[in-house]
């Protein structure tokens, strides 16, 4: 997430002192939700980081009979972690520790929870790094998705005269993606506000409107000015009927500097939906002119695809393949916008680089049925 805030700050020396005016800080997404358009559900406590009490004394007894030993404590909790999550199933719900654990299963921000409630226990300190990783672009009833992925660093106690330029410690990732890139670091509130993100991006996906809204008022209670619940915030809107107010939630944070990837797609979305050519024009330019990492280049180009902008797309996907030739996606988009324009040789091809590259079996599956069907046409 890039955010940039804009500060004027005056000085003027007057008989020996200094003073300053301070910059007028970005508004809360929470005060820039439409109150009168939702109702404020209540929610129970969710109790992220409590383990059951059974499992918090097999733990600790694990952990302390080893301490001393081969292994610094971060790394014990690693092991044990690992030994805990053999045939995990990744699941895309979003859970507390409790319910990941026993379940079995979880997303990435269900696993950096469950993390950090051992390290808890086990008097750890924690950090978490956000990541851009495939599966980056989806788009469902008119809203684009760019995923994000976390992990967790468990860093390694320190005596106090230790100096580390950086502190060492275990990076523990569940699901480490081929390609995977680092795009900066997060903290524990950024965390929790993932956690109520996410579940309020799952009750507008459901049309539970109020839930959402009240789901993103949680959230702004730990980052009430992240970027991406900004965006959020303003798909609720735009989902709800509020056209305008979703429009004055974009403007606000673009006013302030806050935009990604994400929310300049979705406002581009809603320009287009107002029939604001001119904004989703200028929405797109900006898009091409962010620094971007492959993930965000097949998402500008399959943006840019859907919108007829041909030529745009397959400049973007080349560029993303020179920054990761393996990755198969970028080659299955110049199979399908090959197969537009008539070309159903170069569409075979680029399927069958695709096919070349991929390991997924899932995936070669389906590329495979898409290049028989392409050859059952010749």
């Amino acid at each position: 997430m890039k955010s940039v805030l804009y500060a004027l700050v005056l000085s003027a020396f007057l008989v020996g002192c200094k003073s300053t005016k301070q910059p007028t800080p970005p508004p809360s997404v929470g005060s820039l939700l439409n109150a009168a358009h939702f109702t404020q559900v209540e929610l129970s406590d969710p109790e992220l980081f409590t383990l059951p009490a059974d499992e918090q004394k097999r733990f600790l007894d694990y952990f302390t009979k080893r301490q001393g030993g081969d292994f610094r404590d971060d790394q014990i909790l690693y092991h044990y972690l690992e030994k805990k999550l053999t045939n995990f199933n990744y699941f895309s719900a979003t859970l507390n520790a409790q319910q990941t654990l026993q379940g079995h299963q979880g997303n990435c921000i269900s696993l950096a929870i469950l993390t950090h409630a051992y390290a808890q226990l086990a008097g750890l300190q924690t950090g978490f790094q956000a990541v851009s990783s495939e599966p980056v672009y989806s788009k469902q009833n008119n809203i684009v998705y760019v995923s994000g992925h976390f992990r967790t660093k468990v860093y390694a106690p320190l005596n106090e005269d230790d100096n580390y330029l950086v502190p060492p410690g275990t990076v523990i990732d569940y699901f480490p993606a081929r390609g995977s890139f680092y795009s900066g670091r997060a903290e524990l509130k950024d965390l929790i506000s993932r956690y109520y993100s996410n579940l309020a991006a799952k009750a507008l996906a459901l049309q539970q409107f109020d839930l959402s809204y009240s789901y993103i008022l949680k959230a702004n209670e730990y980052t009430p000015n992240a970027a991406s619940l900004y965006n959020l915030a303003a798909v609720l809107h735009r989902q709800s009927g509020d056209l305008a107010g979703a429009k004055h939630i974009y403007q606000t944070a673009m006013q302030y500097g806050f935009s990604d990837t994400n929310l300049l797609h979705n406002y581009a979305v809603l320009a287009e939906q107002l029939n604001d050519q001119v904004l989703a024009e200028q929405l797109n330019s900006q898009l091409a002119m962010l620094e971007q990492d492959p993930f965000e280049l097949l998402a500008t180009a399959i943006n840019a695809r859907n919108n007829g902008k041909l030529y745009r797309a397959k400049q973007q996907l080349e560029d993303a393949i020179a920054l990761a030739p393996y990755l198969s996606e970028p080659y299955i988009e110049l199979a399908i916008i090959s197969y537009q324009q008539g070309n159903e040789q170069s569409s075979k091809e680029w399927l069958e680089k695709a096919i070349e590259i991929e390991n997924k079996d899932e995936k070669l599956a389906l590329y495979h049925a898409k290049l028989f069907a392409l050859k059952d046409q010749q």
